[in-house]
């Protein structure tokens, strides 16, 4: 393999890896991933990026991952203010930047397929497509005995993919809430079908989404909402929400990076 150049992202505490290079296979970026992650265990997802060409993100397994989409416009825009147009693994583009408090954002793809955007599983259990991802929402009472049992919850929660037959789909996350320091918080574990991989993690862009349009679903209403991530910071999540219909999402938060190029051979 040639030698791999990538920089690392902390968006809301969720490590992102980005390749300084685009336009690998999809067995050339599993690989690349794989390298990558092995040889740090920190990084959760990897992203191919490529400065001087028209601002784009690709990710490894062809998800649509909103952390990753807004770091993109960190590193496209250098860290400072602004706003881009962002094209996310070769097909949907997204309005993403950084604002005037240097928290960067993204606009949120929503689903517009023949599927429904939004269902009820079960009592307390939700389902939410967007571009690219599936995210299930477990409320805090009934996700509470899977939280009692962390040192399980990727098993139990590839359970609850197959249950719900969602094998085929590009990406899953599975949202267990709970409240902490009076705040609503995830635990999102997400499963990314093209690389196989299944993550505990540290933040999710996606997830904190799927439980902003739950909410508003439920409510009939749009929503401005503060989400606590695994790794204690935050994400905030703007739905709004027209006639019944949500109309856009767009996530936002704060952004860390060293600017260090690594390598991998």
């Amino acid at each position: 393999m040639e030698k791999i150049q990538y920089i690392t992202y902390i968006p809301a505490g969720n490590d992102t890896a980005f390749v300084l290079k685009r336009g690998y296979t999809p067995e050339e970026k599993k690989k690349i991933n794989d390298a990558i992650m092995q040889k740090e265990s920190n990084i959760e997802q990897v992203g191919f990026v490529e400065f001087g060409k028209e601002p784009e993100l690709e990710m490894a397994g062809g998800e649509f991952c909103g952390n990753a989409t807004r770091s993109a416009a960190h590193y496209y825009l250098k860290g400072q203010t602004g706003e881009l147009l962002l094209k996310v693994n070769g097909k949907d583009y997204v309005t993403a930047g950084v604002d005037e408090k240097g928290e960067a954002y993204c606009e949120i793809p929503l689903y517009t397929g023949n599927n429904k955007m939004f269902e009820t599983k079960e009592d307390g259990i939700y389902q939410v497509r967007m571009q690219g991802m599936v995210t299930i929402v477990i409320e805090e009472d009934k996700a509470k005995p899977y939280l009692e049992h962390k040192e399980t919850i990727k098993e139990e929660a590839k359970k609850i993919i197959e249950k719900y037959d969602l094998t085929n789909e590009e990406a899953v996350g599975i949202m267990f809430l709970e409240r902490e320091d009076n705040m609503l918080k995830i635990n999102p574990v997400v499963w990314v079908n093209a690389i196989d991989t299944m993550f505990y993690e540290t933040a999710c862009g996606s997830g904190t989404t799927g439980v902003g349009i739950v909410k508003a679903m439920k409510e009939n209403a749009s929503q401005m909402l503060e989400i606590k991530q695994p790794s204690g910071e935050s994400i905030k999540i703007k739905i709004d929400m027209i006639n019944g219909q949500v109309q856009k999402a767009v996530i936002s938060g704060k952004i860390k990076t060293d600017g260090k190029i690594k390598e991998i051979t």
